[in-house]
């Protein structure tokens, strides 16, 4: 907390020193309406001054210091007719927009001439980013920050579930045109963001806030100039930039969650930095330890080093507070001559806490639909996850214009996410035996993810006509860090063993310790981990833009791109153990097997109890044994250099081609041991020449048809190479690598047909086809039950069709003077996608085809917007749904598990006041509150659907029955997690 209120100290300070409210400002951007791009070096006169300044690099001008009154602008560009724009209204402390668009003379005018225009100040960003959009260079999607502000997101995870053809896993993990989060690759202001996960190649985007974000953007259809290892979107994601005038924000709100807030609570005692999401070493392994490696092997030895180490496992009770979140932002823009310096800074801090139940299954006998033998339960439990999340940022961006040609930014952010998790575990091993084993566990699971990414970026235009350079060097740093995984578990039978002699102690329940082996099947066990990567990269384009022959507009464009990725990751497993030999002078007191959590491993308790004495053997409590194995490291590098060739030429007023080649050049290199202690090295070098063609046809100013062609790839991540296995304790799955895997090359072709009516509206259609060769996917072993790895497949397809439409209600009802149908909004997009992976030759599959994994049918997006500016009312209404996937691929021993679809619904309402300085905000999210679902599919033939429903199962689904979706009365639920719905509200002030 002290860090946030210097932090706001610091935005205050700069604030008040550069803040002018007597005057206002004129600001803008001079666009070319056949690209939609910026006009460099136009000339901007503000003729009631008598001013001239010529737009920068990106088409951008600027008018300060302005007294309130009524002013003109005028814009020349050579080639162009003049474009004058008149009764501008300036107000004192406000900005007024005006972009001015400059179109070429029409093919039979004889003269260039002035037209004349009466300003409207734009107060809708979409405008801005449909025009942005319709003049792309590649098919994708954008989310504007004011989309975003009125969206229920709190964080970019939230942003990505409102774009066309996305959906989120695990509620941080994107999922785009069905296919999952590694064949998605993730920018932040032009840099690459490397996987945050130790475990998959992925990045978790429940990272950053909404509220820094300025756009966010999907390209789905490659070119040369950008990176090519995606297949369903890249993901770029643009933090705020410098601001128009000067201001400061402040925000506070807090959160209530039906099934957790002011409810029990079981915790246990933390570290005093785990309000900030860091640990402070209080669950760091014991300087006692020694290395992996140098850790003794004589019991004795481990005995005397339990002794020396001291651990808590004692948990406490309480009461869930309310979430709570805390924002503060500020900038200020300051001229010196021609030149202008500014910068934005934002902290932000939040703090939410969730329980919820979950219900555990397995099955035996589950996967032939041929097999006599029914289905048995062989594990039934019930999780109760006590859960405190935490996500804090810090943004500082800044840029020096030279001058209207050069400009030179630095942008940085940080980010800290936390998952602080007790979850309390009960039920029964063979459940249907008639004296079954039950489980009383507990796991102490504390995860957090720190990321910092920094940006040096050019941008400068030559004095030559036509020529642009780009730069940019950038750095970013992944740790993740599970500092203390313990697991404690205790077990005891239903019912006496022998009823004619009971013991006592039959029903009692005993923690679960080995003699000398630590696994997820024994208490007492501790694992550690650290996960640290950095990635240098840079970039280098050269563009030169001139009429081909006089008449035809063309640009040229070159670059290079080199990254330089490093990873380290170890991992450390210890757990106690029984001091005592067999026959020896030293045994295990088995009565302490029965004490409970709190007192089980204290330190009275740990090696020699008690001495031998009279002929008899001493009484031995806990020793500290090293359960790592070799494989629990590895070392990783890789060096991307990558050349590219770009061409952009128009001809005549219609026709537009985008094309050329991209060359990558891949070197890749882990090091690590096997367990069995042999060396596993892996290099891999590979050159990859990758084409791609975007063309477009403009039908009229307002619709765009698209056709596009392109090959990418997608490469193993260090982690699917590595042979590190993983128990997760909440899906009871080992996870461990392959060290044979291929990158995959990928096919991609898609056609949209777009329309952009105006006023921010838009209506797309698309259809896109994929083709994978050697697709790299996530299975269940077939040789070793309940572990998970990597494998690539000989090949997929993947093709389907998005819609997506905006519009005003008025413009639907052609009521354009109704005030209140004028500001009403709705917007939607649905994807039906099909895929089909060909794994007839794989050994273990169940059968010769199935869905990509992660790949749901349909994904439904939609949404009313009413939007009042002159009474600084809103209400936002959004709808999300998504059918189901295969969350992990089974085999002929295990089933496909599948996740059940689920629909979203979240509400927003906000109030302006003070003239539009605060806002109130409410949301209300996950409305519906339905449960997550995952399942195995039994294979019993449905019963047939027919009328709306069967109508429903054959276009979104691809199955009139649909087969595959889960019927609760039939199919095997193996996990079931209930949600409670979340009210939020916010205030915020600015100044």
């Amino acid at each position: 907390m002290k860090i946030f209120l210097s932090v706001v100290t610091l935005l205050v300070a700069g604030f008040a020193f550069s803040q002018d409210k007597n005057t206002g400002v004129i600001q803008g951007k001079v666009i070319d309406s056949e690209t939609g791009e910026g006009l460099p070096s136009a000339q901007v006169e503000l003729v009631e001054k008598t001013k001239r300044i010529l737009s920068d690099i990106e088409g951008i001008y600027n008018f300060d210091k302005l007294e309130n009154g009524t002013y003109t602008v005028k814009v020349l560009y050579a080639g162009m007719p003049t474009q004058i724009v008149n009764g501008i209204q300036v107000k004192s402390g406000e900005i007024t927009t005006i972009d001015v668009v400059m179109s070429p003379p029409a093919e039979d005018s004889t003269s260039i001439g002035e037209i004349v225009v009466s300003a409207k100040r734009i107060t809708d960003t979409d405008q801005g980013v449909v025009l942005a959009q319709k003049n792309a260079i590649s098919v994708g999607d954008v989310m504007s920050s004011q989309s975003i502000q009125r969206s229920t997101a709190s964080n970019t995870s939230d942003v990505l579930k409102m774009v066309s053809g996305a959906s989120i896993q695990d509620n941080k993990f994107a999922v785009i045109r069905g296919l999952n989060d590694r064949y998605n690759a993730a920018f932040l202001n032009g840099s690459p963001l490397p996987s945050s996960e130790s475990d998959r190649k992925a990045f978790s985007f429940d990272m950053f806030p909404s509220n820094m974000l300025d756009n966010l953007t999907i390209t789905k259809s490659a070119t040369p100039e950008q990176p090519a290892e995606f297949a369903g979107g890249l993901i770029q994601i643009n933090t705020k930039s410098i601001p128009e005038k000067n201001f400061f924000s402040f925000q506070v709100g807090g959160g209530y969650n039906t099934i957790t807030t002011f409810k029990d609570r079981t915790s246990y005692k933390g570290g005093k930095m785990d309000w900030l999401g860091i640990d402070d070493g209080s669950r760091k392994i014991p300087a006692a330890v020694a290395p992996f490696g140098q850790y003794p092997l004589n019991i004795h030895e481990q005995a005397k080093v339990a002794q020396q180490v001291s651990t808590n496992w004692g948990t406490t009770e309480g009461k869930f507070l309310p979430n709570l979140s805390l924002q503060a932002s500020g900038g200020f823009n300051k001229k010196f001559g021609k030149r202008e310096f500014g910068m934005i800074a934002a902290l932000t801090y939040s703090r939410s806490f969730s329980y919820n139940e979950t219900v555990r299954n397995s099955y035996l006998n589950s996967t032939d639909p041929n097999s006599s033998q029914s289905t048995q339960m062989e594990n039934d439990y019930l999780d109760k996850n006590n859960v405190t999340n935490l996500l804090a940022g810090a943004l500082a961006n800044f840029a020096f214009k030279i001058n209207e040609r050069n400009t030179i930014s630095f942008k940085n952010i940080y980010s800290i996410n936390s998952s602080d998790k007790l979850i309390n575990r009960t039920g029964a091993t063979n459940a249907m035996e008639s004296n079954p084993i039950l489980i009383r566990s507990n796991a102490r699971w504390f995860t957090s993810d720190r990321v910092y990414s920094g940006q040096l970026e050019g941008q400068h235009g030559l004095r030559a006509k036509g020529f642009k350079v780009n730069w940019l060097a950038g750095y970013s740093n992944v740790n993740r860090s599970i500092p203390n995984l313990s697991r404690s578990v205790y077990s005891r039978n239903k019912t006496f063993i022998d009823p004619s002699n009971p013991d006592s102690r039959d029903t009692m329940y005993s923690a679960n310790i080995s003699t000398s082996s630590v696994g997820p099947a024994y208490g007492g066990g501790m694992f550690f981990s650290e996960n640290k990567e950095s990635s240098v990269n840079s970039r280098l384009d050269l563009a030169y833009a001139t009429d081909l022959f006089g008449k035809f507009k063309s640009e040229f464009k070159i670059g290079v791109y080199n990254q330089v990725r490093n990873r380290k990751f170890a991992a450390r497993q210890l757990g106690y153990t029984k001091y005592g030999v067999s026959g020896g002078n030293v045994q295990f007191d088995e009565s302490l097997l029965y004490l409970p959590e709190d007192e089980i491993f204290a330190a009275q308790n740990m090696g020699l109890i008690e001495p031998a004495a009279n002929g008899n053997p001493g009484k031995g409590g806990f020793k500290l044994t090293d359960g790592t194995k070799p494989s629990d490291q590895y070392d990783a590098q890789s060096v991307l250099n990558a050349a590219y060739l770009q061409l952009d030429n128009r001809f005549g007023k219609r026709f537009r081609f985008i094309y050329g080649v991209r060359a990558e050049y891949f070197q890749q290199e882990l090091t690590s041991l096997k367990d069995d202690l042999s060396e596993l090295k892996i290099s891999t070098k590979k050159l990859d020449v990758l084409p791609s063609i975007n063309a477009i046809f403009e039908a009229n100013k307002r619709t765009n048809v698209r056709l596009s062609y392109s090959q990418t790839l997608n490469r193993p991540e260090y982690r699917e190479l590595a042979p590190f296995a993983f128990y997760d304790f909440t899906t009871n799955f080992v996870v461990s690598g392959n060290d044979s895997l291929k990158r995959a090359l990928i096919h991609n072709l898609d056609l949209r047909y777009e329309t952009f009516p105006g006023r921010g509206q838009l209506f797309s259609a698309t259809i896109f086809y994929k083709n994978f060769i050697n697709p790299i996917e996530q299975k269940s072993r077939p040789d070793v039950v309940g572990e998970i790895s990597f494998q690539n497949v000989p090949s997929a397809t993947n093709y389907g069709l998005e819609l997506e439409a905006r519009s005003l209600i008025s413009t639907i009802f052609g009521m354009d003077t109704s005030s209140l149908f004028d500001d009403l909004t709705v917007y939607s997009n649905l994807s039906i996608i099909r895929s089909q992976v060909d794994v007839s030759g794989v050994a273990g599959s169940v059968a010769d085809s199935r869905p990509l994994q992660g790949q749901s049918p349909y994904v439904f997006n939609a949404g009313i917007r009413y939007d009042n500016t002159r009474n600084q009312w809103g209400v936002a209404l959004n709808v999300n749904r998504v059918g189901q996937r295969i969350y992990i691929v089974g085999n002929v021993n295990e089933p496909d598990l599948w996740e059940q679809g689920r629909t979203f619904l979240d509400l927003q309402i906000t109030k302006g006041f003070w003239k539009g300085r605060a806002q109130f905000k409410l949301n209300i999210q996950n409305i519906l509150a339905q449960d997550q679902i995952f399942y195995q599919n039994n294979f019993t033939a449905r019963s047939e659907a027919n009328g709306l429903n069967g109508f429903f199962n054959t276009i979104f689904i691809g199955d009139k029955n649909n087969a595959k979706g889960f019927d609760k009365d039939i199919d095997q639920r193996v996990w079931k997690t209930n949600f409670g719905r979340t009210f939020s509200a916010s205030i915020s002030f600015r100044l």
